[in-house]
C-alpha cells in the first residue's frame, strides 16, 4: 500500500481509514466510499467536518456525515430502482498514490470500478485531496470512451458548527429551488440563516461562500460546478432518520459543490469539481 510517513491505515468498526497527520493538519478519509470523514487544520485545531454520532460504519451503508461522493447522478436517479446519488459511496476505494510536499499531503484514490447500472458513461473516476493548511478536494471525471457523456455529482459536504440558530451564509445570490416545497423559485434571502427544514438548489455558481458561526468563520471555495445545495433537515427528519440524533440539525449545515444540470464530457477530455476548505 503507498503511504507515506504522514500516512496510516487504522480499522474502525468494519472499515479501513487512512490517517493522515502532518505539520500542517490532520485528516480521516474512509476508503468505504472515498468519504472524508475529518479535516482539523493545526493553526486553529478546529475540526471543520462533522460526522453523526449515530453513523453506520459497517462497510454497506453510506456513511452520514463528513464528504459523501455523489457520483454519476445526484439525487434521486429517473429510474427508481437505483439508490439516490449514485454507486461510487458505497464503494471500496483504492489508494492509487500518496505524496508529501510543501503544501502538505496529497492522495488520490479510486473507486473499484467507475462503471455501474444506470450510467452509460465509459469513464476513470478519481478523486484527489490534499490535506494541509486548507482541504483542497478534487473530483476528476475522465471521459474514456469514444462518445461524449453527461453526468451529475456532488461533493455532498457536511460542515461542524455550534448552532444552526446563530448560523448564517454569505455569497449566494440569485434564486435558488426548493425541494421542499416542489422546487418552486424563491430569491435567496439576506441575511441567508435557517430556520427549518432546507432543501435548496442554488443555480449561482458562487465561487466563495462564508458559513458564519457566531464568531468563526469557515471558507468554502468551489469550481468545476454549476450548482450550490443548501441543507439542514431540521428536527423532524432528524428524528425520523435513523443514523442521526435527534438534535443533529442543530450541529450542522451541508453546503455542497456540486453538477446539478448536467456536465457534458467529451470523448478524451476530463472534467474537475473541485472544493477548498479553509
Amino acid at each position: 500500500m503507498l503511504l507515506t510517513d504522514s500516512t496510516s491505515i487504522i480499522t474502525r468498526e468494519n472499515i479501513q481509514i487512512l490517517v493522515i497527520d502532518n505539520k500542517l493538519a490532520s485528516a480521516e478519509i474512509s476508503l468505504f466510499g472515498g468519504h472524508i470523514l475529518s479535516f482539523i487544520p493545526k493553526h486553529d485545531n478546529r475540526q471543520r467536518l462533522w460526522v453523526s454520532q449515530n453513523a453506520v460504519l459497517n462497510g454497506k451503508k453510506a456513511i452520514r456525515g463528513g464528504i459523501p461522493i455523489c457520483w454519476p447522478w445526484f439525487g434521486d436517479h429517473k429510474d427508481n430502482q437505483f439508490s439516490a446519488h449514485g454507486y461510487v459511496r458505497d464503494q471500496q476505494w483504492q489508494i492509487i498514490s500518496s505524496a508529501e510536499t510543501p503544501l502538505g499531503t496529497q492522495v488520490v484514490l479510486q473507486p473499484t470500478s467507475s462503471s455501474g447500472a444506470g450510467f452509460d458513461g465509459d469513464t476513470q473516476l478519481s478523486l484527489s485531496i490534499m490535506v494541509g493548511k486548507d482541504l483542497n478536494i478534487k473530483l476528476s471525471t475522465k471521459n474514456v470512451g469514444e462518445t461524449s457523456l453527461r453526468y451529475n455529482c456532488a461533493l455532498h459536504t457536511y460542515f461542524a458548527i455550534h448552532d444552526i440558530h446563530n448560523c448564517e451564509l454569505t455569497g449566494l445570490e440569485g434564486n435558488y429551488l426548493d425541494k421542499t416545497q416542489n422546487f418552486d423559485s424563491f430569491e435567496t434571502p439576506v441575511p441567508y440563516k435557517i430556520g427549518q427544514e432546507t432543501d435548496r438548489v442554488h443555480l449561482h455558481k458562487a465561487p466563495n461562500i462564508l458559513i458564519k458561526d457566531k464568531d468563526i468563520n469557515t471558507q468554502v471555495q468551489s469550481s468545476g460546478h454549476d450548482s450550490i445545495i443548501v441543507w439542514n433537515p431540521w428536527q423532524d427528519k432528524s428524528i425520523s432518520m435513523g443514523d442521526m440524533a435527534d438534535d443533529s440539525y442543530l450541529t450542522m449545515i451541508c453546503v455542497e459543490t456540486a453538477i446539478t444540470q448536467g456536465q457534458n464530457v467529451a470523448a478524451g477530455e476530463t472534467h474537475v469539481l473541485e472544493q477548498v476548505i479553509s
